[in-house]
C-alpha cells in the first residue's frame, strides 16, 4: 500500500489543499533518503518521518515531527527542500526568544540577583540583555565542564554586552549554590512529566531543590513534544540519551574500560519551579496539561 494513500484517507487534514501540500512536502523529504549527499543523521530523521506516515498518518503527527526535525538541523549543506522549510520555520518563530525572556521577567524579579546559568540558550541571553538595557544589574555565574563548548559560548555572549561573568567548573557547583538566588537553564524538549536538557541538569535541579533555590527552564512551544503522536521507535529518536565521541574525554582508553559520554539527559519536571514559554509560565503540573492542549503550528 502506498504510504501517501494513508494521508489522503486520514480525516484530520483541515482541507484538500492542506492534504495535497502535506503529501507534496513529505514526498520530497522522503525522496531524500536515497540521496547520497544527505547526511546520515538527516536520513535517520527522514526514516522516522516515513515510519510516522506508515504507522500514525495524520497531520498532527507529521507537523509535530517536522517541527522537532527542523529544530535539530542547520541549513548548511542541506538540500533545497530542507533549506526552504527551515527558512519558513525560522521566520515564523522570529524573536520567540525575546518573548520568552519577557515572560521570564514578568515571572521573577531578576534585578540585583545572582543568576546561575547552565547550558546555552538564546532566551537566557535575551533576558540578560533586557536587564542590561533597562539599567538593572545582576550577577551571572556560568557553569561549564571539560570540553564544554556551549557553556563557553553562553558566557561569551553575556560578557559581550558588558555583563561580568563568573565561570565555574561543574564539579564546583556545591560551593556556589548557596550564593545564588535563581537557576536558569534551557531545554531541548518539554513533555508531560520530563524534559530533555544538557547533561548536568538533573544533578543541578536536585541540588537546587535541596537548597530551596528556584529553577526556571526557558523554552518555547516549538519544543513541546506529545509522545502520543509518535510510534515508540520515533520517540526514542528524540528523547534517547545522546552520546558524544568518547575521545572527547578519554582518547585511547585502555581495554575493558567502557567510556560513556552523553550531552543530553531526561529530567523529571517536578524538580523545576516553572517552565517559561513565549506566552506564559507553567508549573510542572500545568505543563502536563499544556502538552495535551498545544497544537503545533502548521509548517508544511
Amino acid at each position: 500500500m502506498d504510504i501517501f494513500k494513508k494521508l489522503t484517507e486520514n480525516k484530520l487534514f483541515e482541507s484538500v489543499n492542506n492534504a495535497q501540500q502535506a503529501i507534496k512536502t513529505t514526498g520530497k523529504l522522503i525522496s531524500l533518503i536515497s540521496d547520497n549527499k544527505v547526511s546520515a543523521s538527516v536520513k535517520e530523521m527522514l526514516q522516522g518521518l516515513k515510519t510516522i506516515i506508515t504507522e500514525k498518518p495524520n497531520i498532527n503527527s507529521i507537523n509535530h515531527f517536522i517541527n522537532h526535525f527542523l529544530l535539530q538541523i542547520s541549513p548548511e549543506n542541506q538540500p533545497i527542500i530542507i533549506k526552504e522549510l527551515l527558512e519558513v520555520f525560522h521566520e515564523r518563530w522570529k524573536n520567540v526568544d525575546r518573548k520568552t525572556a519577557e515572560i521570564a521577567l514578568q515571572t521573577y524579579d531578576f534585578a540585583d540577583k545572582t543568576i546561575l546559568i547552565h547550558g546555552n540558550d538564546i532566551a537566557i541571553t535575551a533576558l540578560i540583555e533586557n536587564l542590561n538595557v533597562n539599567l538593572k544589574t545582576c550577577n551571572v555565574i556560568q557553569i561549564i565542564s571539560l570540553h564544554d563548548r556551549i557553556g563557553k559560548q553562553q558566557a561569551t555572549k553575556i560578557a559581550e554586552i558588558d555583563i561580568p561573568v563568573t565561570v565555574i567548573d561543574d564539579s564546583d557547583i556545591a560551593n556556589y549554590i548557596q550564593q545564588v538566588d535563581v537557576v536558569l537553564m534551557g531545554n531541548e524538549i518539554a513533555m508531560h512529566e520530563t524534559f530533555i536538557g544538557k547533561t548536568g541538569s538533573y544533578n543541578l535541579c536536585i541540588l537546587a531543590k535541596y537548597f530551596n533555590k528556584p529553577v526556571y527552564v526557558l523554552s518555547d512551544s516549538r519544543k513541546i513534544l506529545n509522545k502520543k503522536y509518535f510510534p515508540i521507535s520515533v520517540v526514542d529518536m528524540f528523547i534517547g540519551k545522546n552520546k558524544k565521541p568518547i575521545v572527547e574525554i578519554w582518547k585511547d582508553a585502555p581495554e575493558n574500560i567502557n567510556v560513556n559520554y552523553i550531552h543530553l539527559e531526561e529530567i523529571p519536571n517536578k524538580l523545576v519551579t516553572k517552565f517559561i514559554f513565549e506566552n506564559e509560565a507553567y508549573l510542572p503540573e500545568e505543563l502536563a496539561e499544556q502538552v495535551d492542549k498545544t497544537m503545533i503550528v502548521k509548517f508544511i
